[in-house]
């Protein structure tokens, strides 16, 4: 099987529609697993561990959260430095002054 155990987590409710031929292969599936696990597993659960098994194999999903991931950092990072978006005039100004000296060094060891 493509998926495993249910593993029991805290759950909010959320009221879905599915076609009859959606749900008799539900059904089916839940015969499934029964037999392979040897214990009866509800709608909820059984459709809970399939869309988590597929958003956890779709590559474009990890790649969207990682991305999102990153984003988080950065704003964070951001807000730690207290700069916002964008550094102050004052931080700009250091940090060219930085790169000046720095781009100095490097023509004069050269």
């Amino acid at each position: 099987m493509l998926i495993g155990r249910i593993e029991y987590d805290p759950k909010k409710h959320f009221p879905l529609q599915l076609p009859e031929s959606t749900l008799g292969r539900l059904e089916l599936y839940k015969e499934l697993y029964q037999q392979t696990f040897g214990e009866k597993v509800a709608n909820n659960d059984l459709v809970d561990l399939m869309l988590t098994n597929v958003m956890d194999r779709d590559r474009e999903f990890k790649r969207f959260l990682r991305e999102e991931e990153r984003k988080k950092k950065l704003e964070a990072k951001q807000q730690e430095r207290g700069t916002g978006t964008s550094p102050s005039v004052g931080e700009a100004e250091t940090e060219s002054h930085a790169e000046a000296q720095s781009h100095q060094r490097e023509q004069h060891q050269a």
